[in-house]
């Protein structure tokens, strides 16, 4: 078993005190020196627009300022105040019964390649579960209907997204859902987990679902079952700190927009530097 040394740990610490956005030094700030979580909130309301909710390139890949629920959801997995419910519903399509995850003036701005507006309904498998599970989890009030049809195009899944599957997962956490519904919504998780989740260990340097990103605590439903894998990608992303203190994306734009692409990077060097902190803290792997 391995762990991040003080010295790993402070390396990373003064990585994102130094490159990493004002938002990602605040929650580092707020998560380990208990700062008051108000400065969280002011540099999150950064990225707000006049509408209430976020653009201005809170999801580093989509650099477009306008809002959308994409990064309205980001915000809210930061930090859920409920205030963009009216947003949501005045953009919710009830004839599709879901959310577009970006707006189509987004292709006006840099963004990386899968943002593409072309064919995208049909690639984000019509927006029924990313992001439209997700959302529905973050809404004041239920929807009954719509839930029911997340977990009707679940049933008939016979293998899953990585971004789906996260998008129902937290749907799945919200604690405005009926139970009998999570019960439901968790049973098809658990079918469905296996067809994305990456448990070996040589695939995990490429884009994938790694155990961390589903087992994020060891109070996790999914700890006991894969707890091997957990504790292996643990040790993995221990050795995978870069030399300059951060972790770094395992993607690229392919060549796009590549001095947008350069900052885009940065950006999520400090989000995933922070992201890896606070799951090695929660498995006790920092010492």
């Amino acid at each position: 078993m391995k762990y991040l040394s003080k010295e790993s740990f402070e390396k990373a610490k003064k990585w994102i005190e130094e490159k990493a956005r004002p938002l990602e030094k605040a929650r580092l700030r707020f998560h380990f020196e208990k700062s008051d979580i108000n400065e969280v909130k002011t540099e999150l309301a950064k990225f707000q627009n006049v509408d209430g909710v976020f653009g201005h390139a809170l999801e580093p890949d989509l650099r477009t300022p306008d809002s959308s629920v994409l990064a309205t959801s980001l915000a809210l997995q930061i930090l859920n105040t409920g205030s963009s419910d009216s947003y949501l519903l005045k953009n919710y399509d009830s004839e599709n019964m879901s959310w577009r995850i970006i707006p189509p003036s987004a292709q006006n701005f840099p963004h990386a390649p899968w943002w593409d507006q072309a064919d995208q309904k049909e690639k984000f498998l019509g927006f029924h579960l990313n992001p439209t599970a997700e959302i529905l989890g973050y809404l004041s009030e239920f929807n009954s209907n719509l839930g029911e049809k997340i977990l009707g195009v679940m049933k008939v899944l016979k293998e899953i997204e990585m971004h789906d599957f996260l998008c129902c997962k937290r749907l799945s956490e919200s604690k405005n859902i009926p139970e009998v519904f999570r019960e439901g919504i968790i049973v098809e998780l658990d079918r469905l987990l296996s067809t994305c989740l990456i448990t070996d260990s040589t695939k995990w340097s490429g884009y994938g679902l790694r155990p961390l990103q589903v087992v994020d605590s060891p109070d996790s439903l999914y700890y006991k079952r894969f707890q091997s894998s957990v504790e292996e990608n643990l040790d993995y992303e221990i050795d995978s700190q870069d030399d300059s203190g951060s972790w770094l994306p395992t993607w690229t734009w392919q060549g796009k927009f590549s001095n947008e692409w350069e900052k885009a990077k940065t950006e999520w060097s400090g989000i995933l530097t922070l992201e890896k902190l606070l799951i090695l803290r929660k498995f006790d792997r920092i010492k």
